[in-house]
């Protein structure tokens, strides 16, 4: 396993949210939740280099079940279901959450399949599924997967946690290459849990395997300049090609201090999909985690966006995927 880079800058993100109630601006918007005990904060321990804070992705090697062109080898844990069980999977990935979240294809649908998904970084996209729904999440260790809060939580205060949470990576039509894995905890913030916002809507799945060890993970990182004009990927499991992973690449149109906006086309189901590109010194590398189609005002109303990782939000998913 390839070893982890650490850049950062000094850069700070202002973490007040315009709008939000006098009680919410007084909390913590970013103070993380979870259904079970909360992990110690991480200290993130930083080097100065290149203007931007992440970490670097790990590579599946041969070692771990893959030949030198990504194709599946001895050791790897190909599963192959029932009729009946791609049936109830199928349910669920035609049933995404919310009508608003997962996106809108933006004039002639752009989307691409992605197949075979046992080549990196597709094998690190992973179906999520869980009573009601489905969503789309990404590794970024062996055993914590990113994804939109209301995957794992339905948002705000009469909301609930996910239940019976699964994760497929690689998910293919009938093929599950590296089988799934259930969750142990689920994470997400105070902005999301208690005040339903979508500007904090971002959380995390601690697995009850370490599949990432096999799959490779994303890196992902902060920066508090403009990310406007960056092509992007924004891959995932949309609700209209239930099981399969599909991907749409475009520039980001507007970013924000806590979203960012761009017409790549997703659908439902896409939720919890990183927003990523190939970054100098960071590899497949996360910006945000997309979470939203088209609603409201502009940039909203004539953009799919998602949830900007921050500085905020990078320490908290550095805490999670360093949770025991």
């Amino acid at each position: 396993m390839s070893s982890v880079r650490r850049i950062a800058t000094v850069s700070a993100l202002t973490v007040l949210l315009a709008g939000a109630t006098l009680a919410s601006a007084q909390r913590d918007l970013h103070n993380p939740v979870s259904n079970g005990p909360l992990p110690p904060r991480a200290e993130v321990k930083v080097d100065f280099a290149e203007g931007f804070e992440g970490y670097g992705p790990a590579l599946a090697t041969a070692d771990a079940g893959f030949d030198e062109t990504g194709a599946v080898v001895d050791g790897a844990a190909e599963v192959n279901e029932s009729a009946e069980d791609v049936w109830a999977l199928w349910e669920a990935a035609a049933s995404p959450v919310g009508l608003l979240t997962g996106g809108t294809i933006i004039g002639a649908d752009t989307r691409t399949r992605v197949n075979p998904t046992n080549v990196y970084p597709a094998r690190a996209i992973a179906l999520v599924t869980f009573s009601g729904g489905s969503c789309t999440g990404w590794f970024v260790n062996a055993n914590t997967v990113v994804t939109a809060g209301h995957c794992v939580h339905s948002g705000g205060t009469g909301g609930n946690w996910r239940s019976n949470v699964r994760v497929y990576p690689g998910r293919n039509g009938s093929s599950s290459p590296y089988g799934s894995c259930t969750a142990r905890q689920l994470f997400s913030v105070d902005g999301w849990t208690l005040s339903g916002l979508e500007t904090h809507d971002y959380g995390a799945i601690k697995l009850n395997c370490t599949v990432g060890n096999t799959t490779g993970w994303f890196g992902f990182f902060w920066q508090s300049a403009s990310l406007n004009g960056i092509s992007v990927n924004v891959a995932g499991y949309p609700d209209d090609k239930p099981l399969t992973q599909w991907k749409s690449t475009g520039p980001i149109a507007a970013s924000q201090a806590r979203q960012v906006f761009y017409k790549n086309d997703t659908r439902p189901g896409q939720s919890g999909a990183p927003v990523y590109y190939n970054k100098s010194g960071c590899g497949q590398c996360s910006m945000a985690i997309h979470a939203y189609g088209l609603h409201g005002a502009s940039p909203h109303s004539g953009n799919n966006h998602a949830t900007r990782i921050n500085q905020a939000t990078f320490n908290n998913l550095i805490s999670w995927r360093n949770a025991p």
